[in-house]
C-alpha cells in the first residue's frame, strides 16, 4: 500500500526522501557554519511561526478559562493572528518562487519531496483563508467590552480556538518535513558552495 503523502495523512516523509537527514540528524544542526545567512533564517522563521501559533493558542485558552475578556483580547489576538498569517504568506511566496525551483535543479532526488512541499503550501493557504474569515467573523463577536464573556462570546472564542487547533499540527508537520528536506541540503551543498542558499 502507498504511503499517504498529504499533509495531515502522513507523519513525515517517505524514507527515500530522507537520506540527508541521516547524514545531518536534526540535533546537529544549530550553529553550524553551513547555516549562516539563509539556513538560520529558515529556522528562526519556523520558530517565529511555532512560536506564535502557540501564542495563539495559549490566549484562546486563557479566554475559556477565564470566561472574561479584556480591552486588548481582541486586539491581541488580531495582531498575532495578522503577524502569522501575513509571515506565512511571505515565507511561502519566497519558497515557491525561489528557493524551491532553484533547489530542485541542484539535487534533483528531492524534486518529489518539494513537490509534497508545495501542495502542502495549497493546502496552508487555503487554511490560512479559512483562519482569516474565521477570525475576523470571531472577533467581531468578541467585540472589545471588557468583563464576562456572553454564550455569543463564548461560542466566537470556542469557533476560533477550533479552527487554530485544526490547523496548528498541520503546521507543525508541514514545517518539521520542509526542514527535513531544506536544512539538509543547504549543510549538505554549503560544503562545496559556501553561498548555496544565499
Amino acid at each position: 500500500m502507498d504511503q499517504d503523502i498529504t499533509l495531515g495523512g502522513r507523519t513525515g516523509l517517505p524514507e527515500d526522501l530522507l537520506f540527508l537527514t541521516r547524514k545531518h540528524p536534526r540535533g546537529t544542526w544549530r550553529g553550524q557554519s553551513a547555516l549562516a545567512g539563509t539556513g538560520e533564517i529558515w529556522l528562526a522563521n519556523h520558530d517565529y511561526f511555532r512560536a506564535i501559533t502557540a501564542k495563539i493558542a495559549d490566549q484562546l485558552t486563557r479566554l475559556r478559562e477565564d470566561g472574561e475578556t479584556t480591552y486588548d483580547s481582541a486586539p491581541a489576538l488580531r495582531r498575532h493572528i495578522g503577524s502569522l498569517l501575513g509571515s506565512l504568506d511571505g515565507h511561502h511566496r519566497i519558497e515557491d518562487h525561489h528557493y524551491f525551483p532553484a533547489f530542485q535543479r541542484v539535487e534533483p532526488r528531492l524534486v518529489r519531496g518539494f513537490e509534497i512541499l508545495d501542495a502542502d503550501h495549497h493546502l496552508i493557504h487555503d487554511a490560512i483563508d479559512e483562519l482569516a474569515a474565521v477570525t475576523q467573523a470571531s472577533l467581531r463577536r468578541l467585540g472589545q467590552a471588557e468583563g464576562v464573556m456572553t454564550s455569543d462570546q463564548k461560542y466566537a472564542v470556542d469557533d476560533l480556538a477550533a479552527t487554530v487547533d485544526r490547523i496548528a499540527p498541520l503546521l507543525r508537520q508541514h514545517l518539521a518535513d520542509e526542514e527535513d528536506i531544506v536544512i539538509q541540503l543547504i549543510l549538505e551543498r554549503a560544503k562545496a558552495d559556501p553561498e548555496f542558499g544565499a
